[in-house]
């Protein structure tokens, strides 16, 4: 009993159709031709088209399946005939048409499913000639690798939009009026060496915006700030994704700021039972501090390398901010920040 192949033609025509845009009709691509040979296609008995070889040894010509056909089971054959290469498609319940007496013909194995939108390309360049079939169109233009996101060297920077966590409302804790600025924009540069695609070290200043906080009561106002300055070190784990690349980053920073307070005591004035007053002065008194102090990072992000050597990026996290101060007690900080950074990143060196 014959084993049915058709099953088998359409299987391989399926895997073979993934990844491909769609043809306008059925095409031969010749491949590893003698350059300026002959080229000639030939479907069962009817000669189909014929074109020349260019420099690079290819040519393409378009066909029709025979009259009322809308596929076809086929069997491909390839004759050398001095200068001329012709390609056989026929029927596989058909014959094909008998090699010319100066013509060496070779069959090539399988049962080959032909539709409206197939792709045939026969490359004739081998001691052995073989076949590629595809649903769809074919591309001769050489594709060079996927562009990978790079190792190396690599500088950046960005600017940052930073929210102090809980800064409101630990320094203005039982105070009746208070506000502040605690978001903005700041900024940020770094520079990364990439040991391999998917791991790296990194050194980095983040300059985020200041804090400030204002706040009153019956007899008293004040106005706090901070300025802090942060210097990064943290390892990188880096999933590539050809030119894109996720990462998550993780480490230390030594935080150095300048804070302060100036707090002012409104005069008060007592009316006596005897009808006179009292008028207690008022105060001003200015606390400033500089601090300093270890804490931890951790962001994650996406780079987009558009060219070899320039990417986009972005990304999320945060940082503790923590240290003293040598002066006062009040200069104390425990705090963090979260931060969304974007900006553009630059390879170095080859």
């Amino acid at each position: 009993m014959p084993i049915p192949l058709r099953p088998f033609a359409v299987a391989a025509a399926l895997l073979l159709t993934a990844g491909s845009g769609l043809a306008a009709a059925q095409t031969l691509i010749v491949r590893r031709a003698p350059i300026g040979a002959t080229i000639e296609l030939v479907v069962n008995s009817t000669k189909a088209g014929s074109a020349k070889s260019d420099s690079a040894g290819d040519a393409k010509i378009p066909f029709t399946l025979p009259t009322g056909k809308t596929e076809m089971d086929a069997r491909i054959y390839a004759d050398s005939c001095g200068e001329t290469r012709r390609v056989i498609v026929a029927d596989r319940d058909s014959a094909p048409i008998p090699p010319e007496t100066d013509c060496t013909r070779q069959e090539i194995t399988g049962i080959f499913l032909i539709r409206k939108v197939t792709s045939l390309v026969v490359s004739v360049g081998d001691p052995i000639a073989t076949v590629l079939l595809r649903q769809g169109s074919y591309d001769l233009r050489p594709r060079g690798p996927r562009r990978q996101a790079p190792r190396g060297f690599v500088v950046w920077g960005g600017a940052a939009l930073v929210d102090y966590s809980n800064s409101l409302e630990f320094g203005c804790s039982g105070v009746p009026s208070c506000s502040g600025d605690d978001r903005g924009i700041g900024y940020t540069v770094g520079a990364d060496y990439w040991i391999t695609r998917y791991l790296a070290v990194e050194g980095s200043y983040i300059r985020p915006p200041h804090l400030t906080i204002a706040g009153s009561g019956n007899s008293f106002h004040f106005d706090s700030f901070f300025e802090p300055h942060l210097f990064t070190i943290a390892g990188k784990v880096g999933v590539p994704l050809g030119p894109v690349r996720l990462y998550g980053r993780a480490g230390v920073n030594y935080h150095t700021g300048e804070s302060g307070t100036t707090q002012v005591i409104d005069p008060i004035t007592i009316t006596n039972e005897d009808g006179t007053t009292t008028t207690t002065p008022g105060s001003t008194e200015s606390v400033d501090a500089n601090t300093d102090g270890w804490g931890w990072l951790a962001t994650g992000g996406i780079e987009a390398w558009v060219h070899p050597a320039f990417a986009f990026y972005g990304e999320g996290g945060g940082a503790g901010i923590k240290g003293g101060a040598e002066v006062v007690e009040q200069g104390q900080i425990d705090n963090r920040i979260w931060l969304i950074t974007a900006g553009i990143k630059i390879k170095i060196g080859r």
